[in-house]
């Protein structure tokens, strides 16, 4: 080889890694930034023709078809297509399926230590992000910033399954820092790991939890199977145990907080507040907080005049959605008083924050960095929805209708599906026959991967694309590597609640390590985790 080759050759390498490392870098800040540098990763590899290294084997081609034939599988399903700018659009979405497979295969395979030195970048800046998010959560108020979304720099939905992946990297480097050509002291490796998994609570998606919670019994079950060591094979069987019975008591201590009704006897109950207005009880309704029936003892028109006396947001003013009115109510019910003037002069200046912030429980306020909200919500949006079947404005129920309209579209679809760029129309279709309570600005498809995929694709076009993404993990000897594997475990939880493989960031996020792994695993990650 001629210097000039060589010297070529260690430019391919190092502008590779750079571009690597920008990408890895990007991915808890900014969506376009993922854009600009997934553009530089491809652009790399076209045109330093990344390919010509001499560690990129060409001759195995056929293993970066498969991840790339995904895009194929939604170019066949324009074929049905009854809105062709639609399906423009949605091609545009899975563009990542190409861009990263191919830009990582056609460039050069990188050492070890590079490996370990881009993942330690991702793990950087997560917890970087990380600071920032807790920063401003805890200065909130000062920012006024409504909730936990806002001071998210990215979606927290899909930060949550970085922290994730994060999450799992540190656990395996902790295993396996004595064979690491990248030295870092444990203690420093455990103070991020414990970090990230109380930052991730304290980031409130319950996906990424009850995702992470699904990797977290595998891994346990992993190790269970993998170790010889009866005392230690029972300790990990009681981790496994209370990984899985802690989540329920906690939530079913929630169900009982809120299921603990107050007894009112429509007949004693006073109709005049002590101002002598008349009080409006609705006992049909029958929304509770805290297990106060909301909609008795009102008088808006005291709560009007006494609430517009201490707030610049008035009573009528729209707040998240809702006239603010509705969420000072139920604040008041939660705390078990009436809702009238005698009941706003009881309401601390904190509470008045609270209350202009969208918060709709006291509880909540004791509960900032806790999950305890998320799930009482949750659990407030079910009852409501099974108690009138109205959806709208509520995320889990919403979603319970968009399956329901999926499962019609695939049962009179099932083998090729709708096609690309229909589902607006088709899903239309059905919620009208359905006769739903849903308002047609809410209506949308299934916010399952899975569901998406069949709707779409049908029976063939969702089995091929699980084939396309399992074979090669299986095919080029990644069977036994516990980073990968559990980064796909994760996914494959998380894309039962959202369709994580349509989004921006969801899929690109996806693709670059799914690729990454893929091409640039170091043997001691593709070994098994009985070894670590």
């Amino acid at each position: 080889m001629t210097q000039k080759a060589e010297l070529l050759n260690k430019w391919r390498e190092d502008i590779f890694f750079f571009s690597l490392i920008i990408t890895a870098g990007v991915f808890p800040f900014s969506e376009a930034l993922v854009s600009i540098s997934a553009g530089l990763l491809f652009f790399q590899a076209l045109a330093l023709q990344a390919w010509k290294h001499p560690s990129v084997n060409i001759q195995s081609w056929k293993s970066v078809l498969f991840p790339v034939s995904i895009l194929g599988v939604y170019l066949i399903g324009t074929i049905f297509t009854e809105d062709f700018s639609f399906a423009l659009y949605e091609l545009k979405k899975v563009v990542f399926w190409v861009v990263f497979p191919l830009s990582i295969f056609l460039s050069p395979r990188l050492s070890e230590k590079k490996i370990y030195l881009v993942l330690y970048v991702f793990i950087l800046s997560v917890v970087v992000s990380s600071f920032i998010f807790a920063g401003k959560l805890v200065i909130s108020n000062y920012l006024q910033l409504a909730d936990f979304r806002s001071v998210s720099i990215v979606s927290h939905i899909r930060f949550s399954f970085q922290v994730t992946l994060a999450i799992i990297l540190l656990a395996w480097l902790l295993i396996n820092k004595n064979k690491l050509p990248v030295k870092i002291h444990s203690f420093i490796l455990l103070g991020i790991f414990l970090w990230l998994i109380l930052f991730l609570i304290l980031l409130k998606s319950l996906l990424g939890i009850i995702a992470f919670f699904g990797v977290l019994l595998i891994s346990i079950l992993i190790f269970i199977a993998g170790t010889k060591n009866k005392k230690r094979k029972v300790v990990l069987v009681s981790m496994l145990l209370l990984a899985f019975i802690l989540p329920l008591i906690y939530t079913g201590t929630i169900l009982k907080d809120f299921y603990r009704f107050e007894k009112i006897n429509p007949v004693t109950v006073e109709n005049y507040t002590l101002s002598g207005n008349p009080y409006h009880h609705n006992f049909e309704q029958g929304m509770r907080e805290n297990g106060h029936l909301v909609y008795i003892y009102v008088c808006e028109d005291e709560l009007r005049q006494e609430w517009n006396k201490r707030s610049e947001i008035k009573y009528d003013d729209n707040l998240n959605g809702y006239m603010l009115g509705t969420t000072l109510i139920r604040y008041l019910t939660s705390l078990g008083y009436r809702k009238d003037s005698v009941g706003m002069s009881k309401l601390s200046d904190k509470d008045i924050q609270l209350i202009q912030k969208g918060v709709t429980n006291y509880k909540f306020k004791n509960h900032g960095f806790s999950i305890y909200p998320r799930i009482y919500e949750t659990i407030w949006e079910l009852d409501y929805y099974m108690r009138t079947g109205d959806p709208n404005e509520k995320t889990l129920a919403q979603r319970i209708e968009y399956v329901k309209a999926s499962l019609v579209l695939i049962k009179e679809n099932p083998f090729f599906g709708i096609g690309t760029g229909n589902w607006v129309i088709k899903y239309n279709e059905v919620y009208d026959r359905m006769d739903t309570k849903l308002s047609p600005e809410k209506r949308g498809p299934s916010h399952n991967q899975y569901l998406n995929y069949l709707v779409k694709f049908g029976i063939f076009g969702f089995a091929w694309i699980l084939f396309a993404l399992l074979y090669p993990v299986f095919k080029l000897g990644h069977r036994k590597n516990f980073v990968f594997i559990l980064f796909l475990v994760f996914y494959a939880f998380a894309n039962l609640g959202d369709a994580n493989l349509e989004s921006h960031m969801g899929l690109s996020f996806f693709a670059f390590f799914y690729s990454f792994f893929v091409w640039n695993s170091t043997k001691e990650m593709k070994k098994s985790i009985h070894q670590t």
